[in-house]
């Protein structure tokens, strides 16, 4: 158990990066030098196309895989730690720790090896390129759907338990229902999901902080 509750803090820390890597892409590096100055510029084929293994969109890619296996790891830990207390809330908070990691996960997969994959197609099919980057971007979209539906649901749940089982405070708990929200907001319009990028390395951080006090055995 120690060594699994070391390994979760390390995942928190690195979904913080993650996120942290996504804000600077979507706050400076996109708008900045790739045109993306408003959500609706990622719905123009042109500007994805020229915007293709460009730096931003190379780390993001790599991040999201990392924070996909990071919330993997996290979710293992978590509901090992809670499973005597609220063996049902710690199953919950498996499944989705599960599913907002194969989100993220499948976002980066489509970002590197779906990219290359896409560009492969397109210079076979050159009469379909536009139609073979929108395929890509529909898919894209979608898991990425998942991911902040998955994400906000573990929040939900980690606050939940947490405080259920006394494990983390009053305030952390609101902070992760505050969480919840762009996931449901996906749902209704995905744009309104991506306030997840400003909450969720902050929460992260907090939680990576508590795991490190947490005794090694629940």
């Amino acid at each position: 158990m120690k060594q699994l509750k070391t390994a979760a803090t390390v995942a928190a820390f690195l979904i913080v990066i993650g996120m942290l890597i996504h804000n600077l892409n979507g706050r400076y590096l996109e708008p900045t030098f790739l045109g993306f100055e408003n959500p609706m510029d990622y719905a123009d084929m042109a500007k994805i196309e020229n915007a293709l293994w460009s730096f931003s969109f190379l780390s993001s890619g790599i991040s999201h895989m990392v924070v996909g296996f990071s919330f993997m790891i996290l979710g293992l830990f978590l509901s090992e730690y809670f499973k005597k207390a609220l063996p049902i809330g710690a199953k919950l908070t498996f499944i989705a720790a599960m599913l907002a990691g194969l989100g993220f996960l499948l976002t980066g997969i489509s970002d590197i090896p779906g990219t290359l994959y896409g560009q492969l197609l397109r210079e076979q099919n050159p009469d379909f390129n536009t139609d073979i980057l929108l395929m890509t971007t529909i898919f894209r979209g979608v898991v990425n759907v998942l991911a902040i539906v998955g994400l906000g649901w573990f929040a939900g749940q980690v606050a939940w338990c947490g405080r259920r089982s006394g494990t983390f405070s009053t305030g952390f708990a609101v902070f992760g229902y505050i969480n919840v929200l762009p996931g449901i907001a996906s749902l209704i319009f995905p744009p309104a999901g991506f306030a997840y990028i400003q909450l969720l390395p902050l929460w992260m951080l907090w939680l990576g902080l508590r795991l490190r006090q947490l005794p090694d055995s629940s």
